[in-house]
Formats: C-alpha cells, structure tokens, sequence
C-alpha cells in the first residue's frame, strides 16, 4: 500500500514507537471529524467535542459531536464504548483568547479520563495531546484544517512545534 505525503507526515507525527495501525486511523478520523467541525465552530464562536474510540460492535469511531462554550465543553461518554481519544474544536479566532495551542486544562482533562486528545484551532493547526508523555504535538502547521474568517496568525505570538505540560501551564499564565 502506498502512502501519501500528508499521510506519513500524520503517521510519524502521532504513532508511537510500536507503530500501530490503530494510531494512524485514529488520527486520521480525528483530522476528518475536525474539518468538518471547524466551520460551524466559527460561526457560533464555541468548542465542539467528543470522543474517539470502539463502539460496542469494535469499530473505531468518532461520537456526534457535542456544543460547548466559548473555551470548553462537558461531553458525555457513550455507554459500551472503550474511548483512546477526545477532539475539540477552539472555535472562532478572538484576540482576546490563547486559541492556536492546546491549554494546559485541555492536557489535564484527557489526562483523568486516560485518554489523549486532537485540538482544532481557529488558524487549522491540528494537534495531538499525549497524555503518556504529557506533552502536545503539532500534527499539521496553519492551514492544514480550515481557517477562521479574520485569524491573525501572529495573535498569539510563536507557536512552538510542541509543548510539555509545564510549558503550557507557564504559557497559559502569560
């Protein structure tokens, strides 16, 4: 089987060491249910959520995704299912809020469920949150999902390839 660019860009980014094919479905599923979220979590300025994993028949797949509210949500674990991943959206680009990284809640909440996490963000980063080593990663860079009407790409300032939990809780106090 051959792979394409932005696949084996996706695979070595996320699959761990073990490589297994899980991973790559995994994040691949995530990224699609993502871009299909981002415009509508623009246009109602809100996080969408949910979660990743294997029904009660062993398929791997996404839940509906839930509304939430400007920076979170409270989605609910469907019965039977055994959950590997959350995804959220970041909703619209605002000035006023840290959207194109992962926070340190968002890490800390997949965490206590023990799970990892993908992350839209308003300017179409796509992200990992691996809860194993603690730390986020970015997948793809700006415009690899779609992008929020007006993002100003420098709003946040630099954006770092990845951050350790503890870098994130230091970025957050900023």
């Amino acid at each position: 089987m051959r792979i394409g660019p932005a696949i084996a860009c996706l695979v070595l980014a996320v699959v761990p060491a073990a490589g297994r094919a899980q991973d790559m479905r995994e994040a691949a599923l995530a990224k699609e249910t993502l871009r299909a979220l981002q415009a509508t979590s623009f246009a109602k300025h809100r996080e969408y959520c949910g979660y990743i994993g294997f029904d009660r028949d062993g398929q791997l797949r996404a839940t509906v995704a839930e509304p939430g509210t400007k920076a979170g949500c409270d989605i609910h674990r469907p019965p039977g299912w055994r959950l590997t991943a959350s995804y959220h959206t970041h909703g619209a680009f605002d000035t006023d809020y840290i959207g194109e990284i992962p926070s340190d809640t968002d890490i800390e909440s997949d965490r206590d469920q023990n799970i990892n996490g993908y992350v839209a963000t308003p300017g179409g980063r796509f992200w990992f949150v691996d809860t194993v080593k603690m730390e986020v990663r970015q997948i793809c860079g700006p415009g690899c999902l779609p992008v929020a009407p007006h993002f100003y790409k420098a709003a946040d300032g630099p954006v770092a390839q990845s951050y350790t939990y503890a870098e994130l809780v230091k970025r957050m106090q900023e």
